[in-house]
């Protein structure tokens, strides 16, 4: 076999050691399916491995069958491993959202002789998804970037067997939350934090900082608001290949359930998950702020993203509620709250169902930061 010459050897090296090494924890339903396509596909993301989590349906292992079969469907396979099978302090079974995402959480949608022909993804039975987390971080200090489309047990688990771990992981990205969004299982609370409360609690607790940026949160706010067309979508994800078909086969499920059963209908759909993708991916596109929140757990509010409004910037005394201890500097973290929508699903389908003949199209939107602070007067 003749030798690369040397000018193309080290651009694939610069390519390769330019990737972002990334671990998805996912309950690959409808929307996860499609951050996953999306990671799968990026040329500049290092797709490490999918965690498996309950969350669309109450069986982790469906939903890493469903991991599997997503990434078949790419053409790109990286290992799937099962997480946890119950919320963190509970004794049970969680249920799922099957009346969404359909009774195995992927739409329902009968598989193809090309999707058959291909190649079967491994499922890692040597180690839990919590035990993958915490090995890979403590393996790649510094570098890998978490994202988290599911409820945060596996990731609350990760934290349990290695306490540093929010210090080992260079980011972590999650899609979860209603800060000042009505919630959509409750009038409160979002479903991934709603699935598992206390992990969603601990998680933020520990991953929110003085600085804001170590932990990045996508919640409904930015979620219902960055809808894309569902007709052209949908329209391009039909001619795309093998893992495209699937999700818009899976996605009409989706659409047709939060019409039929939730009552909301319209042109437009969410892709809830994918915003955590776009915003590694294109940050720009997004207005951020950085906002202090605890997650209670239990009672009517459980679930519930709750926001310290109290006025004193992050570099000022407050006063540590649990402990009573007073100096402790305000711990935040980077919270979406608002997207440029057409951009959002310009880069969405320029990274899953490209046109053939067009070039990637740039991406607009700036970067807003704003820390949040209560108006005296109001």
């Amino acid at each position: 076999m003749p030798l690369l010459p040397k000018f193309m050897l080290t651009c694939s090296i610069m390519a390769w050691a330019e990737r972002t090494p990334v671990i998805l924890v996912a309950d690959v339903g409808v929307d996860d399916a499609a951050a996953l396509i999306w990671l799968a596909r990026d040329p500049t993301i290092d797709l490490l491995g999918v965690a498996a989590s309950f969350g669309c349906h109450g069986d982790v292992e469906q939903t890493a069958t469903n991991a599997r079969r997503v990434l078949r469907a790419v053409g790109t396979c990286v290992p799937v491993y099962v997480g946890s099978p119950y919320a963190l302090g509970e004794a049970r079974r969680p249920d799922g959202f099957t009346y969404v995402h359909g009774e195995d959480g992927l739409g329902s949608v009968a598989g193809t002789e090309e999707e058959a022909r291909r190649p079967p993804c491994t499922l890692n039975e040597t180690l839990s998804a919590a035990e993958f987390i915490a090995q890979t971080a403590r393996q790649r200090p510094g570098e890998v970037n978490v994202i988290v489309t599911s409820p945060l047990t596996n990731l609350a688990l990760a934290h349990l067997l290695e306490p540093l771990l929010p210090s080992l992981v260079k980011r972590t990205l999650v899609m979860g939350g209603a800060v000042r969004h009505p919630g959509n299982v409750s009038p409160l609370a979002e479903a991934n934090f709603a699935s598992d409360a206390r992990a969603a609690r601990l998680v933020v607790d520990a991953f929110s900082s003085v600085e804001g940026d170590r932990l990045v949160l996508a919640p409904l706010d930015v979620t219902m608001t960055g809808a894309v067309e569902q007709s052209a979508v949908l329209s391009k994800l039909d001619r795309a290949g093998i893992a495209q078909r699937l999700l818009a086969g899976a996605w009409r499920t989706y659409i047709g359930n939060y019409c039929t059963i939730l009552k909301e209908c319209g042109p437009t759909a969410v892709l809830h998950d994918a915003h955590t993708v776009a915003y590694l991916r294109a940050p720009e596109m997004y207005e951020i702020e950085l906002l202090a929140l605890e997650v209670s757990v239990g009672g009517s509010a459980n679930g519930h993203s709750l926001l310290d409004r109290r006025t004193h910037s992050k570099g000022d005394s407050a006063v540590d509620d649990r402990t009573g201890a007073v100096g402790a500097r305000k711990k935040l973290l980077t919270v979406l709250v608002g997207v440029d929508a057409t951009a959002f699903e310009a880069a969405f389908l320029a990274a899953v169902a490209p046109d053939r003949d067009a070039s990637r199209p740039a991406v607009k939107g700036t970067n807003r930061l704003r820390t949040y602070a209560v108006d005296q007067q109001s």
